[in-house]
């Protein structure tokens, strides 16, 4: 799944949702396959009792492109947490990626985005559809 629009260029470039600031993954984050990713953010007390979902995207602000949602099959995060770990990460080909996060309840266009970091990989997990 692609997205094309500049909401998303203009969430990446601050990293900032109306909720949601996201510190890591940043421009000098490497997330290398069989590793650890570790995402941590702020949210404000309006989503203290909502649950969140994260996304890893690959490309760019322009020219997005959905990867895996690291938070499928019931492994949603509550929103007030601080940090979560995703281990063991999926060997998915390196290049450019980006995460999104956001509660549950709402369109993706009020999620948080990190800043792009590189993730090292064969790729022999393709991104889910």
């Amino acid at each position: 799944m692609k997205f094309t629009t500049a909401a998303i260029f203009t969430a990446l470039a601050t990293a900032v949702s109306a909720n949601f600031t996201i510190y890591e993954p940043w421009s000098e984050t490497v997330w290398k396959a069989g590793g650890v990713g570790t995402i941590s953010w702020a949210s404000s007390a309006d989503d203290a009792s909502k649950k969140c979902e994260i996304h890893l995207l690959s490309g760019n602000g322009t020219d997005a492109i959905f990867v895996s949602n690291l938070t499928a099959n019931g492994n949603l995060v509550p929103c007030n947490y601080t940090q979560a770990n995703v281990s063991p990460l999926p060997d998915y080909a390196s290049g450019d990626y980006f995460v999104r996060l956001g509660p549950t309840d709402v369109n993706t266009d009020y999620y948080a985005y990190s800043g792009i970091f590189k993730f090292v990989g064969n790729g022999t997990v393709a991104p889910e559809n």
